[in-house]
């Protein structure tokens, strides 16, 4: 925290200047491991099968509540995303009135390596995650050519972990990590199309 004591006109600029350069432009997510540890990965990169799966015991990047950010558009100021983040529940016309949500959305992954789906000509919207105990883990895996699938609890009709929206993947460079956001069961869209 910071506090500021205001007595002129000129410290009111200063102080308000101070505040926006602090200020991160993003969105909060709490991020949530579904299903099982990811396999130990060695030193060569490649899944080391004689290290046991730590899979009791919650580890600090199994939930994570942190900022994506949302980088505005350079020519116009304004963000600019082309897919939403699935609500979790599945309408229901019958119902008068919309159920209840949290402020910030619970995104779910999968530590199941899979492939990152791009086509050309459809788009796609690409968040930085703010650096946590998820990103540490996931840049440490060394893997920038595989991604975890992210989902949202109750957003499928019929199952409860609903379909995959997007995915998280590190950078080629291993300098960050990404959220993809992708059409809604983007796995089954994409070949169609």
């Amino acid at each position: 925290g910071r506090s500021y004591c205001v007595r002129t006109q000129r410290m009111l600029n200063q102080c308000l200047e101070s505040l926006v350069q602090k200020v991160q432009s993003g969105v909060v997510i709490n991020f949530e491991k579904s299903g099982p540890d990811p396999p130990p990965i060695g030193e060569d990169g490649l899944v080391d099968s004689s290290r046991p799966i730590n899979s009791f015991g919650s580890q600090p990047w199994h939930s994570c509540h942190k900022l994506i950010y949302v980088r505005p558009n350079p020519k116009t100021g304004v963000p600019v995303g082309h897919w939403p983040i699935p609500e979790s529940f599945w309408p229901d016309q019958n119902s008068p009135t919309l159920p209840p949500r949290t402020a910030h959305p619970v995104v779910r992954f999968s530590c199941v390596d899979c492939e990152p789906m791009v086509i050309d000509k459809l788009p796609f919207d690409k968040y930085e995650l703010e650096p946590s105990p998820l990103t540490q883990y996931i840049l440490e895996r060394k893997s920038p050519h595989t991604c975890w699938q992210v989902f949202v609890s109750s957003s499928g009709k019929y199952s409860e972990l609903g379909h995959p929206f997007g995915y998280l993947k590190a950078s080629t460079t291993l300098t960050c990590v990404n959220l993809f956001v992708m059409p809604y069961n983007y796995p089954v869209l994409l070949p169609l199309l």
